[in-house]
């Protein structure tokens, strides 16, 4: 079922003007290189006066794969449903942006991970300088899946004055490597948490990347402990439809939709 269809179903009337596809420039800060990233909007009727800017995940390292262009059409309408503009853009070398993608490296050492995490960072600055530009906002609320769920939730906690709040759906950097870096990604929401509160972390039940073989049950108690010591938002959630939980969150958004978008309204 498509997921438009299945959010009629479900009684909401999709008031969304349309989804506009753009590019956003950016310079590299390395190599000075001028790059169009690839970019999607989904403008509401109704607008609240708030805008999303939604971090894709990795979807690996294949060719083919890198290719693709991930629109988010399902969480885009809903967010539009509810009054928000929402933008996602295609970092770097990814979908139809341009410059190298550097993210899989295949290397676990904290070195080589905090690079990629890096690299990324002016990217999602420069897409929020656009937004300011194009919105009448002084500050965005960043959202993400997987990898950009981690992005998220540490850049807010480094650039606290150009975000209202994070929501990081099923977060985390490299699971392949957390067992092999002494906990990388659990090191760096610790450090987001502390510093900035208003965040909201979602987990899914039968999420592969946190199977005891990989990553381990316990590290959705890790988040919910971590959560509740430093005051920000968790919930785990039941998976749907696909066989990896880890896809729920951008497949089956209306899984979260009651929460987190009321919990969205409710930040000032």
């Amino acid at each position: 079922m498509k997921l438009f269809s299945l959010l009629f179903m479900l009684g909401f009337p999709l008031l969304v003007q349309a989804q506009v596809t753009t590019e956003i420039k950016y310079i590299d800060p390395v190599t000075s290189e001028d790059i169009r990233l690839e970019a999607f909007i989904y403008e509401p009727r109704q607008p609240n006066g708030k805008v999303i800017v939604f971090n894709h995940g990795s979807t690996g390292g294949k060719a083919n794969v890198i290719a693709e262009s991930i629109k988010f059409l399902g969480i885009g309408r809903l967010a539009a449903n509810h009054g928000y503009v929402m933008v996602t853009f295609m970092r770097k070398g990814r979908g139809k942006s341009g410059g190298v993608f550097v993210e899989e490296s295949g290397k676990c050492d904290r070195a080589s991970l905090t690079k990629e995490v890096a690299d990324a960072m002016p990217q999602i600055e420069q897409v929020i300088q656009w937004v300011k530009g194009k919105y009448p906002v002084g500050k965005v609320i960043l959202m993400g899946h997987s990898r950009g769920g981690f992005l998220s939730s540490h850049y807010a906690s480094k650039h606290p004055d150009q975000v209202l709040g994070a929501v990081s759906l099923a977060g985390v950097w490299s699971a392949f490597c957390e067992n092999r870096n002494g906990g990388f990604s659990h090191d760096m929401f610790q450090e987001s948490s502390a510093k900035f509160k208003q965040q909201y972390w979602a987990y899914f039940e039968n999420d592969s990347y946190f199977a005891k073989d990989r990553f381990n049950d316990e590290n959705y108690v890790w988040f919910a402990e971590t959560a509740q010591k430093n005051g920000v938002t968790f919930k785990k959630y039941p998976q749907l439809d696909r066989k990896d939980g880890h896809e729920t969150g951008t497949w089956r958004p209306d899984v979260w939709a009651n929460d987190i978008f009321p919990w969205l309204d409710s930040l000032k």
